[in-house]
């Protein structure tokens, strides 16, 4: 996606994290003209960034980030994951989940983990049975 929907996107959809800081700074200062690749191993990668009012400096890309997106409730800590975060001329940016479905069964913990602290009189009392 374009510069401005990918930076829209990313402070709207994921949690706050230091890997997200890094990104974000990364294409804030990013000069749309130069992006480009140092290898052909498909991980590394190397922009062309504003560093001050007029000057530009070469900036790495993290990769992998681990970012924190909002896929499940509010009421719990959101889930971890790996993203490869790629770019390319003109600016375009993208994400890619690189840790498959993992997040799924840390989710799945949390809201157990929740619910059993929200309701251990109940459970205790065999009114509600958590799996």
């Amino acid at each position: 996606m374009d510069t401005e929907s990918f930076i829209i996107n990313l402070q709207t959809n994921f949690h706050h994290t230091d890997d997200l800081d890094s990104v974000l700074k990364v294409v804030g200062n990013l000069r749309d003209e130069n992006v480009r690749q140092l290898g052909d191993d498909g991980v590394s990668q190397m922009v062309t960034i504003r560093t001050g009012i007029a000057a530009v400096g070469d900036a790495r890309v993290p990769n992998p980030v681990s970012l924190r997106p909002y896929r499940t409730f509010l009421e719990i800590e959101q889930p971890e994951s790996k993203f490869v975060f790629r770019m390319r001329d003109g600016g375009s940016c993208a994400l890619f989940e690189a840790s498959g479905d993992l997040w799924k069964s840390d989710a799945r913990t949390s809201i157990k983990e929740y619910f059993e602290s929200k309701l251990s009189e109940e459970i205790e009392q065999k009114k509600v049975i958590l799996l």
